[in-house]
């Protein structure tokens, strides 16, 4: 209604409004309009969310070690029957050797025999010149004569009744010194000709004719290398694997390969070195092997179940001891092992299951009881055919 300035007395001066829907103003109703948006709103995000709960955090150090993980390589190695066999440094010996000297002095007026030749035992190597040596043992012997007739004389009149007992004893004592001193004169007599005590080679003869030879000086010495001896020295932690009767192989520096039995293991060992003698024998019968030569021995101490790995997993434990890295489960754990055998396919040792995860690769970075992942690397043809046990 528009406002008549005339009639004022019958008018309101300001219009009513109209009348409120529900009791209600429009603000009320904005309001209520908005909180029911956001009402709609967060239903709608609770009704919608189709996620999965949330799961429980790990702790640190297993997010740590998840995340610092090392990758290794492994092959699948078996353990196979070997033949258990030891490798020594050796040098040949000769069975016997002696150096003979001269019990009696004098002049050396014959040598029998060449240097570097074989004698027989018995066989003279050296002739000393006699002497008076012959004359002595003459003079003896016809002292021992006439000291006998004496005897004889002496019994005969004794049996009948001339003579006493004890004049009986006294031509039995002078007798018996008289075939005494025929004995010395003739020890005396045959030590001019010294002889070889044994069948073997000459090998060092110091004297030529005419020397002059004291008693206790060489006339020679003498090598029997039939059989010959391959002597080496067994350590503590092996000598116990070395029994006598094995077979053994060596080979020489001269070229030759020759092979017997263990005849010797000494029961004390050499106090500086702390190892123990071995001596196996072989045959020489021709005489062509050569004493004091050096060699490489091989003994064959019996069969054992070992796995051939290659050089380059062995390593060193905390100990100390060779080792050697393997899976367990998905963890790493170090194998004490010993090193039986070696060569350019690897090397065979003991210690290992009879079937063990070698870490081949990425080892070095790992330490025992760590948990890693690994790959299985198979073993190829050429591998298997290098690590073939004979």
């Amino acid at each position: 209604m528009a406002f008549d300035p005339e009639n004022h007395d019958t008018q309101d001066i300001v219009a009513r409004p109209s009348r409120r829907r529900f009791g209600l103003s429009p603000a009320i109703w904005t309001s209520l309009v908005v909180i029911l948006g956001i009402l709609a709103w967060l239903m709608s995000g609770i009704m919608g969310d189709k996620s999965e709960p949330l799961a429980m955090a790990k702790p640190l150090v297993d997010v740590t070690q998840a995340a610092t993980r090392f990758k290794v390589v492994v092959q699948n190695l078996e353990a196979k029957p070997f033949v258990n066999k030891i490798k020594l440094q050796a040098r040949t010996e000769a069975d016997k050797i002696v150096t003979i000297s001269a019990e009696t002095g004098g002049t050396i007026t014959g040598l029998p025999v060449e240097k570097g030749a074989f004698v027989q035992k018995g066989q003279t190597i050296c002739q000393i010149d006699l002497g008076a040596r012959q004359a002595q043992l003459d003079q003896s012997r016809a002292l021992r004569d006439a000291r006998k007739i004496e005897f004889d004389a002496a019994v005969k009149l004794n049996q009948q009744g001339y003579t006493s007992k004890s004049q009986l004893a006294s031509a039995r004592a002078a007798y018996d010194a008289a075939v005494a001193a025929v004995k010395g004169a003739l020890v005396e007599y045959n030590r001019t000709q010294i002889k070889a005590p044994f069948g073997g080679v000459l090998d060092k003869r110091p004297f030529e004719v005419g020397h002059f030879m004291s008693v206790g000086q060489p006339c020679g010495t003498i090598i029997d290398k039939d059989p010959l001896l391959i002597v080496a020295h067994v350590a503590e932690n092996h000598v116990t694997q070395v029994d006598v009767g094995a077979r053994g192989t060596a080979q020489l520096a001269t070229g030759e390969t020759v092979s017997g039995f263990v005849r010797y293991v000494a029961e004390t060992p050499d106090m500086a070195t702390r190892t123990f003698r071995i001596e196996l024998e072989v045959a020489n019968k021709d005489l062509k092997l050569r004493d004091g030569v050096s060699a490489e021995l091989q003994l064959t101490t019996g069969r054992v179940l070992a796995t051939r790995i290659p050089q380059s997993v062995l390593t060193l434990g905390d100990s100390g001891q060779l080792s050697v890295r393997v899976v367990d489960g998905n963890r790493v754990a170090i194998r004490p092992v010993r090193v039986i055998a070696d060569d350019r396919g690897g090397a065979v040792v003991v210690g290992l299951a009879a079937s063990e995860k070698v870490i081949i690769r990425g080892g070095e970075y790992t330490r025992d009881g760590r948990e890693v992942d690994f790959e299985l690397e198979a073993v190829t043809a050429a591998s298997q055919n290098e690590a073939q046990i004979r």
